[in-house]
């Protein structure tokens, strides 16, 4: 009879004999230098054409985005916005075969109010960030977390995702100097917006809370520049966290559009996520592979405990999972195809009205009725 610790000496046999080191490309047969999962070895080419096609053939399937369209990039200086900020760049270069067609524009938010730094800290921290953003040569613009409590929340709100008629503004070449002096902005609006995070009292809601106003203040900005899409560099490892942390709190109703690719609830602005097909790790990946420098500023769950909030407990839990089962990530993303079916049957059937929350955009369930 065979024992468990028969069965791991079996195991611990199988993997030295795999040497890593000796993996081919599953493409050409090449040295291996990427290995994404177990059976998935790539060579630098092959993975750096796996990743270009992987991102181009996202916005080939939705047709979301036409010739011509002005697209505003979130640029936060992280892997991902740095990877999705490169692979723009690429497609856009003379060199591309088939260039992608739309304009580009940059924005970074600031949200250095949120964790009490002060303005010389902010603009200390965010000098890289605006020097990378003023190299592209792209438009880019600056703004601060703050703003979103500023918006009017009453007849045309960018809130609620109805259509402004306010003149498009375009955005300037500004020097680093004075992008860092637009950082700083009234002290009303910062203390408004740390009251309100005071009063909510866990974690969870907070991160949520600002998760959301993020979408607003971008949502906002784009109407005001001219811009109809919002490209977020959101990973399949950060939205699976992000699923089943919503799953969690009860709003598995409203997963698919957290998790699509075309995220429509602000009306006439569009946030898409073309990398919503690429694991955290390939990302980092791309980045070291292409020489692509990023860097994290600080937040609100940085340093904080696991069990600080159902975000941070959820994320350790799939990482967790991930590492030692690779198609964990890839297994959620299944879940959330079938809920977008499902989500889209029912629809169809009961019919949904125009009752939205106000800062979620999400359809209440009271404002569902039969047709």
């Amino acid at each position: 009879m065979c024992s468990v610790q028969d069965i791991e000496d079996d195991f611990s046999v199988r993997k030295t004999k795999s040497d890593e080191s000796m993996r081919k490309c599953m493409k050409c047969e090449e040295q291996a230098c990427v290995i994404i999962r177990v059976n998935d070895a790539f060579c630098r080419s092959c993975f750096l054409q796996h990743c270009t096609h992987k991102f181009r053939s996202s916005f080939g399937k939705s047709k979301v985005i036409r010739d011509g369209e002005k697209v505003l990039l979130a640029f936060s200086g992280g892997n991902g916005s740095s990877a999705m900020l490169h692979l723009v760049q690429q497609g856009l270069s003379k060199e591309a075969q088939k260039k992608l067609r739309f304009k580009p524009g940059l924005i970074f938010m600031d949200e250095g109010s949120v964790l009490g730094l002060s303005t010389e800290q902010r603009r200390k921290d965010h000098r890289y960030v605006l020097e990378i953003m003023r190299e592209t040569g792209y438009p880019y613009h600056v703004t601060c977390l703050e703003k979103v409590m500023g918006l009017d929340q009453t007849s045309e709100s960018p809130l609620v995702g109805t259509s402004t008629t306010s003149t498009s503004t375009e955005l300037t070449y500004d020097n680093v100097e004075s992008d860092l002096q637009k950082l700083s902005i009234s002290n009303t609006a910062g203390e408004r917006l740390k009251d309100m995070l005071d009063s909510t009292k866990s974690m969870t809601a907070k991160e949520d809370l600002i998760r959301r106003l993020r979408c607003d203040l971008l949502a906002a900005v784009a109407r005001e520049t001219g811009f109809s899409k919002v490209m977020l560099g959101d990973s399949s490892t950060r939205l699976s966290v992000q699923l089943l942390a919503d799953i969690a709190q009860g709003r598995g109703a409203q997963t698919h559009l957290e998790m699509g690719f075309a995220d429509d609830r602000y009306g006439d602005i569009i946030f898409v996520r073309p990398l919503r097909e690429f694991t955290s790790k390939e990302v980092a990946m791309y980045n070291k592979l292409n020489n692509v420098e990023a860097t994290v500023l600080p937040r609100l769950a940085t340093k904080q405990p696991s069990n600080s909030s159902i975000q941070r407990l959820t994320e350790e839990f799939v990482t967790g999972l991930q590492s030692d089962f690779p198609s964990t990530v890839s297994t959620v993303f299944r879940y959330e195809t079938m809920s977008v079916k499902i989500v889209f049957r029912w629809k169809n059937s009961v019919g949904c009205q125009s009752f939205k929350g106000l800062l979620c955009l999400k359809c209440l369930p009271d404002g569902c009725k039969g047709n």
